[in-house]
């Protein structure tokens, strides 16, 4: 017996056609590179009506070569383009479509808009769209053909940096240097694919050439040989360099105090393995794209095709207006400012159909990773418990740091399945006043052992316990605050303290945390010093 609408209706939705649903690929913000600015947008613009006119089903007219308005309607390789020059500015649109060469029904647009302010460095932006009804669309996301054009010439620029369409190489000590400048920068943007090539051949684990040209104004590819990885190593730690032919991605906001765990990190042995190597590379790409989308904004860093013919139909409506304009041309500026609408409305809803497809997708695959995680730290709890029955668990602990500089290598590498901590507390011990590292770690050390047993076994109450002496664990009561960790919502309820009420940063201690119930694990949202509130 059906239980719902969805089952009563599934066996006819068999039989029925999917509808198309627009899905957004990538997007590309930059500025023109050149001097002369209105020379650059006419290179830009030739360079993009150039490529258009390879997929249009039939030859682009006059006006599309002047860069002005035009549309061509050639059923699936249909294209626009849309104008807007005043006094003030000169923006120009172009939308293209492609029918797919191998699978049907699948149609691509690309949306590229290059201007801006005049007097200013044009800004260029583009949107690759699919529009499809595959119920499992995959693909390894490219940057159009367009976007490789345009960097050969007039060039592009991202962040005050050159885009390349071909791996950056490292070949000095100072360029190491400036590598690692930029990976710190906290105005980078785009992630940065760093792939170590062997000294002795110049060997690269994955094809970088390819994901270069693949991610181009997505991402930043670099190359750097095995000689030059121990700046990096100097300058962020072990654990967050990369070496041995290994390939690591460092996320837009890194820093020396980042968790490693975020930008991750390809292993030179295991891309040796049959298929990893690709397998990496696809990663890669689908990373590059799937962030442009979610770290620029439509209406801002990037415009819709759509939004600027509908902007440009309302400037032409107000104009004629001020014009007075007979009743006619009035009349028809309206019909088309309406269907600009209608379509940028249709166009939306198809959007948000795919939007919500995916959004679908990614929570399944994200509960599917957390259930893995899940299991994964069962199975360390059992091996570990399995050797400590059989005594063979190391009884040789890794010397506790005694510098902060040497901290978040420690923490890193000694508890990963036990204790973690926020990104906020991650910053906050970069360079922190409390000088007792040693006192910090044997404290987390605590909260790893006696706590956790004690959480997972049950037994002791954890108020008011003593750590050590003069350090006590105990609720946070009234200073109780919310904290979000890994998209959740969480009570930071418990700190670790000194005694007395000295509020000297240099000995006084507090480490705030919460205890993750599913998971078993201790999150540390704040430390070490005193947390301010509006009691303090």
């Amino acid at each position: 017996m059906a239980t719902s609408f969805a089952d009563a209706l599934s066996p006819l939705a068999k039989t029925m056609s999917r509808v198309a649903r627009n899905i957004e690929i990538l997007r590309v913000s930059a500025q023109l590179d050149g001097d002369d600015f209105a020379a650059s947008a006419n290179i830009a613009r030739a360079a993009v009506l150039k490529w258009a006119s390879k997929r249009a089903g039939a030859p682009l007219p006059k006006d599309a070569w002047d860069q002005n308005d035009f549309d061509l309607i050639a059923g699936g390789r249909n294209s626009a383009a849309i104008r807007i020059s005043n006094d003030a500015m000169d923006l120009w649109a172009l939308r293209a479509e492609d029918p797919d060469k191998t699978v049907a029904g699948r149609i691509w647009s690309t949306e590229v808009v290059i201007g801006g302010e005049k007097g200013k460095r044009p800004h260029l932006s583009l949107r690759l769209i699919v529009s499809t009804n595959e119920p499992g669309f995959r693909i390894e996301p490219h940057v159009p053909g367009t976007l490789l054009q345009i960097i050969e010439a007039p060039g592009l620029i991202r962040g005050a940096r050159p885009v390349f369409a071909v791996p950056k190489i490292i070949q000095s000590e100072n360029d190491a240097e400036d590598l690692c400048d930029h990976l710190e920068d906290p105005d980078r943007s785009l992630p940065a694919f760093v792939i170590v090539v062997s000294d002795d051949c110049g060997a690269s684990p994955i094809d970088d050439v390819a994901l270069a040209k693949a991610t181009a104004g997505l991402a930043r590819v670099v190359r750097i040989p095995e000689a030059f990885t121990w700046v990096l190593t100097n300058r962020f730690g072990r654990y967050r360099s990369v070496f041995n032919n290994g390939v690591r991605v460092y996320m837009a906001g890194f820093s020396a105090s980042d968790d490693p765990y975020r930008h991750r990190l390809f292993l030179g042995e295991a891309l040796r393995v049959a298929g990893a190597a690709n397998a990496c590379e696809a990663w890669l790409r689908t990373v590059a794209a799937d962030t442009s989308i979610a770290t620029t904004r439509l209406g801002k860093e990037v415009l819709e095709f759509a939004s600027v013919r509908t902007a440009s139909r309302r400037l032409k409506a107000q104009d004629q207006s001020i014009r007075s304009a007979p009743d006619a041309e009035l009349l028809e500026t309206a019909q088309l400012l309406v269907d600009s609408l209608e379509k940028q409305i249709d166009e939306k809803s198809r959007e948000i159909d795919g939007y919500v497809e995916l959004s679908e997708a990614a929570e399944a695959r994200a509960l599917v990773a957390e259930q893995e995680n899940r299991a994964l730290l069962f199975k360390v709890k059992q091996l570990k418990d399995a050797l400590a029955k059989v005594g063979e668990t190391s009884s040789v602990e890794p010397p506790l740091p005694v510098v902060w500089g040497d901290f978040l290598d420690w923490f890193d590498n000694t508890y990963p399945d036990r204790v973690l901590m926020t990104p906020a507390a991650r910053r906050m011990i970069k360079s922190p006043e409390y000088e007792n590292v040693g006192l910090v770690a044997r404290v987390v050390t605590w909260l790893a052992t006696v706590q956790y047993e004690i959480r997972v076994s049950g037994g002791a109450s954890l108020r008011d316990m003593s750590v050590e002496g003069g350090i006590i664990n105990s609720p946070c009561g009234g200073d109780t605050y919310r904290a979000d960790w890994k998209g959740r919502s969480y009570d930071v309820d418990w700190h670790v303290k000194t005694g007395g009420n000295s509020r000297d940063p240099k000995r006084c201690l507090r480490i705030y945390y919460f205890w993750e119930p599913e998971l078993q694990q201790t999150v540390i949202d704040h430390l070490p010093a005193h947390r301010h509130t509006s009691a303090t």
